[in-house]
């Protein structure tokens, strides 16, 4: 078990929007906080034992997602030390695979690609 990792939840000071992570009671469900508890038994070690969620609730956008449900969570990968993009990518495909293993088919585990942006978008979709 990662007893290691840090669930660091981004504040507002730390965003380029202006807003940190939101997190509303309803993200404790077990069916929900279980995303938490696996992303953080499974993160990589070049996550150097912090792993930033980066959304909880959000408005909509003009994708579907269930942010606004409080069913989905977005973790942070650019913090992946790597030496180059290609190596932080596939480290965090990694994990990916690792968490869609682990949670089953009724979570959705998207890769996000960018280099300022990649994170995982884990979501609650049965």
């Amino acid at each position: 078990m990662s007893e290691r990792t840090r669930i660091i939840f981004k504040r507002d000071s730390e965003s380029s929007i202006g807003r940190g992570a939101i997190i509303y009671h309803a993200h404790f469900r077990p069916e929900i906080s279980v995303i938490l508890y696996w992303a953080a038994f499974h993160a990589p070690n070049e996550l150097n034992g912090e792993m930033w969620v980066t959304e909880g609730w959000r408005n909509i956008r003009e994708s579907r997602d269930l942010h606004k449900e409080c069913r989905a969570f977005d973790l942070d990968c650019t913090r992946i030390e790597a030496k180059n993009y290609l190596v932080r990518y596939k480290i965090a495909q990694r994990w990916a695979n690792l968490l869609t293993e682990e949670l089953g088919p009724d979570y959705q585990v998207i890769l996000h690609a960018g280099e300022k942006a990649l994170h995982l978008h884990v979501e609650l979709d049965p």
